[in-house]
């Protein structure tokens, strides 16, 4: 983190303005609070309370991760009278609970060396900075990875060959029915020469199963079947998205101004 700013003890390193409603969003986002796999059920379960924030000139990119997962949301800055890029690392679970209480259009957020400190028009939080996030190693990995159409997805070593792309809002409906068949696991299965993909998901001891199917917008024409255990519904836009995986590959979704990557689900039998 040594490209990051630092400043005198008490003065803001930054002093930044965003959108109250979008930046609630890009934290609840990174945050994906919702249902996990655990043993033979589920549970309701957060990435990480830890969020690692980007400042740059026009842009605040919120980060999260943990072993199995990362995940990169960025929203724009309304105001920003230094330009510094910057890195702070904050407790969501804290910082969240506040902001949801500060009844106003943008919030004024400043970096001070030790602290962070949150205003509106009336209201004030600080809450101390912290010094790390225990999974740098994947949040550094997402926070450079990029993808152009047509060329090979590549995320560290490992090739993602199957590109399909589809809207959000289809994704996240599909995730929402088959969470109810209770194990919060769910199969992708793309097949070539088709005009859709499924997200299947079966119940503890396979007596039902949920099943829907997804319209593509585009497709490389690769077939992948994978499991993954995660809320994506939590990530999904109501426009455009791509998701970029193979058979037993970790699967990447990326949206205008979000990306994630999860590692598969392995089956312990």
């Amino acid at each position: 983190m040594g490209r990051y700013s630092r400043t005198a003890r008490g003065k803001p390193m930054n002093e930044i303005h965003v959108n109250t409603k979008s930046f609630i969003e890009a934290v609840e986002a990174i945050w994906l609070k919702g249902k996990y796999k655990s043993s033979t059920t589920s549970k309701t379960d957060v990435i990480s309370n830890t969020c690692v924030a980007v400042i740059r000139s026009e842009e605040l990119e919120l980060l999260n991760g943990n072993d199995k997962t990362a995940l990169s949301v960025k929203i724009p800055i309304a105001y920003q009278p230094t330009i510094k890029e910057e890195m702070v690392i904050f407790d969501i679970e804290k910082l969240m609970k506040y902001v949801k209480n500060i009844k106003c259009e943008n919030l004024n957020i400043e970096i001070k060396e030790s602290e962070l400190v949150v205003k509106g028009l009336v209201k004030t939080v600080k809450l101390p900075r912290l010094l790390e996030h225990t999974n740098m190693n994947l949040i550094t990995m997402i926070m450079s990875f990029n993808y152009e159409v047509g060329r090979d997805a590549i995320f560290g070593k490992t090739i993602l060959p199957c590109d399909i792309s589809f809207m959000g809002n289809d994704l996240k409906d599909a995730i929402k029915f088959c969470t109810l068949s209770g194990t919060a696991t769910y199969t992708i299965d793309n097949e070539s020469g088709t005009d859709e993909f499924t997200i299947m998901s079966s119940s503890s001891g396979g007596s039902d199963t949920s099943k829907v199917e997804v319209s593509l917008l585009s497709s490389n024409d690769t077939e992948a079947n994978v499991t993954f255990s995660a809320p994506l519904d939590k990530f999904c836009t109501d426009s455009e998205m791509r998701l970029l995986t193979g058979t037993n590959l970790p699967v990447m979704l990326i949206g205008n101004d979000r990306k994630m990557v999860i590692a598969p689900y392995v089956r312990s039998d």
